[in-house]
C-alpha cells in the first residue's frame, strides 16, 4: 500500500468515529459565530440539547461567550479554523471531553435521517439551497445547513421534523469525508484549496474517497463532465447518475432558453422528456445547478411536479448574484461569492448575456494569498473579461506571514492589464466605495465578488449611487 493510500485509509477510519448524540445534554461550540456552526447550534437546540459557544461574534441568534468551558459540557465541537492550541480546545483535552470537528457533527446529525450531501468545487451553496428550498416547498419539513442565507427562511440552517437532512459538504480539510449521506452530488472538481491539497490529483482522490462512503443503496449524482473520475473507481458502491447539457447523460437539460428572469430548460431522463423546468436565476451555470438539484430531489423521493414547483419558487440565496441596488433604468449593483477563476468566468458570462450593451464593472477582492498566487494567471484571464476591474487588498484567511508577502492585489491587477483588461487597485474598501460613488455611470452593471467582506462595498455603493 502506498503512503498516500495509507493516509487516505487512516483519514477515512478517523472520519468513521462520529459523536453519539443520544446522551448529549450540553454541547459547547468553538467558532459558533460562523454560518456552519451557528446553524448546527440551532439544530442541536431543536433536539433538546443545551448549546453554548465562543467566537469573536455571536452567530445566527446564538449568544457567544468566552473563557473556561462550562462544567456541565458533554461534547465540544470546533470549526476547522480553530487551531489545536486554542485555550478551550486544550482545556477540553485536559478534561477528557469528547471533542470533534464541525464536519463530524454534521455526520452525526445525518445518521438518523436521509442524508443529502452537496459537494463540488463550485455551485455548492446554490445547489444546496435549491434542494433544501424545494423540499421545504413540497412540505417535507427538511433540516438543512447551507453556507449562505436562504431568502425564503432568512437563515442558512433549519431544524425540521422530516426525514431529510441536507448539508453543504466542503472538500477543504477533507471535511466531507465525515459526512454520512445516502444521496450526494458532485457538481465539479477543480483546483482549489491549494494551501491544503498538493495538486489537482490529490483533490480528485479526495472526492473519490467521499463518493466511496455512500452505501450500496445510495445514489451518487455527478456532473457528466467529471463522471470519468468515478466510473472506474472500484470503491464506489452507490448507483451513479449523471446530468448535464450534452447527449449521453442520464439526465439532460435540453432546449435551454435564457431570459431576463433566469432560464428555462426541458429535463430529459434516459431519452424521455419530463417537462420544462423554470429557474429564477441568471446564467447557464445556474441552469446546470438546477438540473443537478432536480436529480438529487428525484433520488430524495420527490415527484417531478414537486421538483418543477420547488425550483420555480426558489427565492434565492444571499451573495449569489444577489441584486443589491438599482433597476433597469439606472445603474445596477450585484453581489456574488465568486472567489475562484471559473466562478468569476461564469458570473461575467451570465451578466454579459443579460446586459450586453452595458459597461460591466467587477469589484474583486482576492481571497487568500495562496489561492491568488497559485491561480494568478487564471484569475487574470477571467477578470480581463470585464470592462473595468477595481481591486481592494487581498482578504487573508489561513495565510502565513511568508505567504502574505509573496503576492498582492497589484500583482494581479498588472496581470489583468497584460491580458488586455482595465484594472486598478485601492487601499481599502472605503476607497473603492468613494471611487465608485463618483465614477459609476447610469448604464453600468457593477458586481462585487469575493469570499471575504467585499459585500460591504456593494451595500456602500447602494447608498451612494
Amino acid at each position: 500500500m502506498s503512503n498516500q493510500a495509507r493516509m487516505i485509509e487512516g483519514m477515512t477510519a478517523r472520519a468513521a468515529r462520529l459523536p453519539l448524540l443520544a446522551d448529549v445534554q450540553s454541547a459547547y461550540l468553538i467558532g459558533i459565530g460562523g454560518i456552519g456552526l451557528g446553524g448546527a447550534a440551532r439544530i442541536l437546540e431543536a433536539r433538546g440539547i443545551t448549546v453554548r459557544g465562543s467566537d469573536r461574534a455571536a452567530g445566527d441568534g446564538i449568544d457567544a461567550d468566552s473563557g473556561p468551558l462550562p462544567q456541565d459540557v458533554d461534547l465540544v465541537v470546533h470549526s476547522a479554523a480553530i487551531p489545536p492550541d486554542h485555550p478551550q480546545r486544550l482545556e477540553a483535552t485536559a478534561r477528557g471531553l469528547p471533542t470533534f470537528k464541525y464536519a463530524h457533527l454534521l455526520g452525526a446529525l445525518m445518521t438518523d435521517r436521509l442524508g443529502i450531501s452537496i459537494a463540488g468545487s463550485h455551485g455548492k451553496t446554490t445547489t444546496t439551497s435549491l434542494v433544501a428550498s424545494a423540499l421545504l416547498h413540497a412540505g417535507r419539513d427538511p433540516s438543512f445547513v447551507v453556507g449562505g442565507r436562504l431568502a425564503e427562511t432568512g437563515s442558512g440552517a433549519r431544524a425540521g421534523s422530516g426525514e431529510h437532512f441536507v448539508a453543504e459538504s466542503c472538500e477543504f480539510d477533507r471535511s466531507f469525508h465525515a459526512h454520512r449521506p445516502r444521496v450526494a452530488i458532485v457538481t465539479n472538481v477543480d483546483e482549489d484549496h491549494l494551501d491544503y491539497y498538493r495538486d489537482l490529483e490529490e483533490i480528485q482522490e479526495s472526492f473519490r474517497v467521499f463518493a466511496s462512503l455512500l452505501p450500496h443503496d445510495g445514489t451518487l449524482v455527478v456532473n457528466e463532465a467529471f463522471a470519468p473520475l468515478f466510473r472506474s473507481d472500484a470503491r464506489l458502491r452507490a448507483g451513479l447518475q449523471t446530468y448535464g447539457f450534452g447527449d449521453g447523460t442520464d439526465w439532460q437539460a435540453t432546449d435551454l432558453r435564457l431570459d431576463e428572469g433566469g432560464s428555462v430548460f426541458t429535463l430529459r431522463r434516459s431519452g424521455s422528456d419530463l417537462g420544462d423546468v423554470h429557474v429564477p436565476m441568471l446564467g447557464r451555470h445556474n441552469a446546470l445547478n438546477a438540473c443537478g438539484a432536480a436529480v438529487v430531489l428525484d433520488a430524495a423521493g420527490l415527484e417531478f411536479s414537486e421538483i418543477q414547483a420547488g425550483i420555480a419558487a426558489f427565492a434565492g440565496v444571499g451573495r449569489r448574484l444577489e441584486c443589491v441596488a438599482g433597476d433597469e433604468t439606472g445603474p445596477l449593483v450585484f453581489d456574488d461569492y465568486a472567489h475562484h477563476p471559473e466562478e468569476i468566468r461564469v458570473v461575467i458570462r451570465a451578466l454579459r448575456k443579460r446586459y450586453p450593451a452595458r459597461r460591466l464593472v467587477v469589484v474583486f477582492q482576492p481571497h487568500q494569498a495562496s489561492r491568488t498566487r497559485c491561480l494568478l494567471k487564471d484569475f487574470a484571464a477571467a477578470l480581463a473579461g470585464a470592462d473595468a476591474v477595481w481591486m481592494p487588498p487581498i482578504y487573508f484567511a489561513r495565510d502565513s506571514e511568508e505567504e502574505r508577502r509573496r503576492v498582492t492585489s497589484e500583482d494581479l491587477a498588472a496581470r489583468v492589464r497584460n491580458e488586455g483588461g482595465d484594472a486598478r487597485t485601492f487601499a481599502d474598501l472605503d476607497a473603492v466605495v468613494e471611487h465608485g460613488a463618483h465614477n459609476v455611470r447610469a448604464d453600468d452593471v457593477v458586481v462585487t465578488m469575493g469570499a471575504g467582506n467585499i459585500d460591504e462595498v456593494a451595500r456602500g455603493l447602494a447608498g451612494r449611487i
